[in-house]
């Protein structure tokens, strides 16, 4: 058993838990995090867009910043296909505060994400349409869906340096090797360090705005992240597959780490919550 601390030296914690014994790691703090080889996932896509690439909801600008994360994967539900990214990275704006308005289903999410596009969402494209569902604070999921805009999205559900997943999932296991396709670090690679984690992210209210609330997620997984190479600010939302060459099935959604772990909840989870299924070979 592993007990997760920001610092080293926290007194007093347990040597033994229900008879097993714990070891303790430091990751530092957890945080929502908002190229590689010769593919871009920042520029702007010729469509119909394939997945993995800078995205976002397209008003995600406020306070003098603008935000944005990962355009993660493709879901199906009730027969219709959804861009699967986090709650954080498309509807997380929840007052009207700096930009005068709220994430409201209908709203266009675009690609790239406004922070590849010099806050101007002029110079992206709207590629599908947000779907509130409000995972947070209430699920133990940070996930969030948008509906295709027709011709925009490839239908296979294809992603930049992975090419397309399987339809069916796999739970992650220890040292289970995976990888990731994001908008900040790309197509990286790892392997799971810890199953069943608890852990604590705080969240904000809007792009660089107040704080929200703080969430305590339970049976999540545990990445290797040394130095933030597997997952960096701007991955958010970014699908994580079995690192085998063809159809990879998926394990998780990446949605948080530190510059030595990141976590990802289970994509059983996340399906369920959304009522969804993977579009896959």
């Amino acid at each position: 058993m592993k007990i997760y601390t920001v610092r080293e030296g926290v007194a007093n914690l347990p040597a033994a838990l229900d008879g097993m014994k714990v070891d303790v790691e430091v990751t530092g703090v957890f945080r929502a995090m908002a190229k590689s080889g010769g593919v871009s996932h920042t520029a702007k896509q010729t469509i119909p867009i394939q997945l993995g690439t800078s995205g976002g909801w397209r008003y995600d600008l406020a306070n003098g910043y603008c935000c944005g994360g990962t355009l993660g994967a493709l879901v199906q539900v009730g027969g219709k296909q959804y861009i699967l990214s986090n709650y954080h990275v498309l509807q997380a704006d929840i007052v009207s505060g700096g930009n005068g308005r709220v994430a409201t289903t209908g709203d266009p999410v675009i690609q790239p994400g406004l922070i590849d596009v010099s806050c101007n969402a002029a110079n992206a494209q709207n590629v599908a349409t947000l779907s509130v569902n409000k995972s947070l604070p209430g699920s133990n999921v940070d996930a969030a869906i948008a509906q295709v805009i027709t011709g925009m999205v490839r239908t296979d559900g294809a992603i930049l340096e992975v090419g397309t997943i399987s339809g069916t999932t796999v739970a992650a296991s220890l040292n289970q090797a995976v990888k990731k396709s994001g908008r900040t670090t790309g197509l990286t690679r790892s392997k799971v360090t810890g199953l069943n984690a608890t852990i604590s992210v705080a969240y904000e209210n809007e792009c660089a705005g107040g704080a929200a609330f703080p969430k305590t997620f339970t049976g999540q997984i545990v990445i290797a992240n040394k130095g933030s190479r597997f997952l960096n600010s701007g991955d958010s939302g970014s699908l994580m597959v079995q690192d085998v060459a063809t159809n990879p099935k998926a394990v998780g959604l990446l949605f948080a780490g530190s510059s030595t772990s990141a976590i990802a909840n289970p994509i059983g989870q996340v399906l369920s919550f959304l009522g969804a299924s993977m579009v896959g070979i």
